[in-house]
């Protein structure tokens, strides 16, 4: 049977991977790094950074009031010391049928470039209604979003940090 595989990535240039790391490695705040695309991210099962903990993400709500696109993830590996986690999608409304993918934090490459890199992979069955190309094209809209949000959240904080109380 036919299996597609695709990756997205996105380069935080002044973002050391600890510092992305710490933001994104909560598995049920998916909504606070993406927002306009993942409206609600809740755990639902299990417990926080723990194989078998369940989140339920929606997309923001349609004309109906319901969300476009929903999705229950389980977590399947969490690895902080290679800043890491593996997932696959339970159920969903698109879809995706034994979905696995994997996010990782990466260290720059040796060649003296600063900052960090995220990494979005997955595998799946086809999707009707998509393509490949599409589903990858998908994933990298998205971990282009995350890597903005997290450089915005990051410089908001190191300027507070910077600053008198009484001017921030």
């Amino acid at each position: 049977m036919e299996k597609w595989e695709g990756e997205a990535s996105a380069k935080l240039p002044t973002t050391k991977a600890d510092e992305a790391w710490s933001l994104l490695s909560n598995f049920c705040s998916l909504h606070l790094w993406l927002p306009g695309l993942v409206e609600t991210c809740r755990k639902i099962a299990g417990a926080e950074g723990q194989p078998g903990c369940v989140r339920y993400c929606t997309s923001p709500p349609g004309d109906d009031g319901k969300p476009v696109i929903w999705a229950y993830e389980e977590l399947l590996a969490f690895d902080p010391a290679r800043r890491c986690f593996e997932y696959k999608v339970a159920d969903n409304n698109i879809g995706l049928k034994r979905y696995v993918a994997t996010f990782r934090v990466l260290l720059p490459p040796s060649n003296g470039e600063g900052g960090c890199r995220l990494e979005w992979s997955f595998h799946c069955d086809p999707v009707s209604g998509w393509t490949e190309d599409s589903l990858a094209a998908f994933l990298q809209t998205g971990i282009e979003a995350m890597a903005k949000k997290v450089a915005e959240t990051l410089q908001v904080t190191a300027f507070a940090d910077g600053q008198p109380l009484d001017m921030i």
